[in-house]
């Protein structure tokens, strides 16, 4: 009787060591994922922008229409979004595709693009986001397609300019090595940047309230370097503006003065910088 007793209350005490060791276990397991889910940290940064290829405000060179690639890398890896991509010119939008792969969204112009053209690009938001769901920023890109580079514009310029001060005309074509381009088309291309040929005579200074400046520096406009200068009416005979003389903020060794309205540089001699040219800032 004992025994039995004594069997059955092992039984119970067993049962309730391991309802308690299952208590435990359960309140362990809980702890556990409560401060797991507690710790967790939500990922709310968008996707960023680490590079562009071709960089923005670029020249794309090229001789005749081409189809252009575009490629955006960002700080993570992307997928594809509920945004579009906007290319346009002119006010007349043009079509592309796009493709994601690993942290690069690549876009392409489903068509050839025309030279001496400048294209706008607009990446919308969220056309691309990460695996939390977090969409990139607008994005806005400009690019040009031209058969040569700003710096053979900014070269052809000078040229053009020194022939137009020589002639009183402008030539009928420039030339880049065996390329030559129609003085027409020129324009077109060098108007994308921003820049344009000055085809306005210099003409007499009559305006009296019209100020003076005085400077001496070195000639740099003919043989020999000695020192010269004078003081001149504060007017730019390229594209008639007053008050518009600064002297030396490009930091030349020799010294000059710049026209802060159409960018003109003039040796402290007066007569203007570009080659060949008999344009000369007015005495006083």
């Amino acid at each position: 009787m004992f025994g039995r007793t004594g069997h059955g209350g092992g039984i119970i005490k067993r049962k309730l060591f391991l309802s308690v060791l299952l208590l435990f276990g359960l309140a362990l397991v809980l702890n556990v994922n409560f401060a797991s889910a507690t710790n967790v940290t939500t990922d709310k940064a968008k996707p960023k922008v680490t590079s562009v290829n071709p960089v923005n405000n670029s020249v794309v060179l090229s001789d005749k229409s081409k189809k252009v690639t575009i490629k955006v890398n960002f700080n993570e890896k992307i997928k594809s979004g509920t945004g579009s991509v906007e290319l346009s010119a002119n006010g007349k939008s043009k079509p592309v595709t796009t493709t994601v792969n690993g942290n690069t969204l690549t876009i392409t112009s489903k068509n050839a693009l025309s030279t001496s053209t400048k294209y706008s690009l607009i990446i919308h938001s969220n056309t691309v986001t990460d695996s939390s769901g977090n969409g990139n920023q607008l994005l806005r890109y400009t690019f040009t397609v031209s058969p040569i580079s700003k710096a053979q514009m900014k070269d052809g310029i000078s040229r053009v300019q020194s022939f137009y001060n020589k002639n009183n005309r402008l030539p009928n074509t420039v030339s880049f090595g065996a390329k030559k381009i129609t003085i027409s088309e020129f324009q077109k291309i060098i108007a994308t940047q921003g820049l344009k040929i000055y085809t306005v005579k210099s003409k007499a200074v009559s305006n009296s309230n019209v100020k003076t400046v005085t400077a001496y520096g070195w000639n740099s406009c003919s043989k020999g370097w000695y020192k010269t200068g004078g003081t001149w009416k504060d007017y730019c005979p390229f594209c008639h503006s007053y008050n518009c003389l600064t002297y030396n903020p490009k930091h030349t060794y020799e010294g000059e003065w710049t026209c802060s309205k159409c960018d003109a540089d003039f040796c402290n001699c007066g007569r203007c910088k570009a080659s060949g040219s008999q344009v000369y800032l007015v005495k006083a």
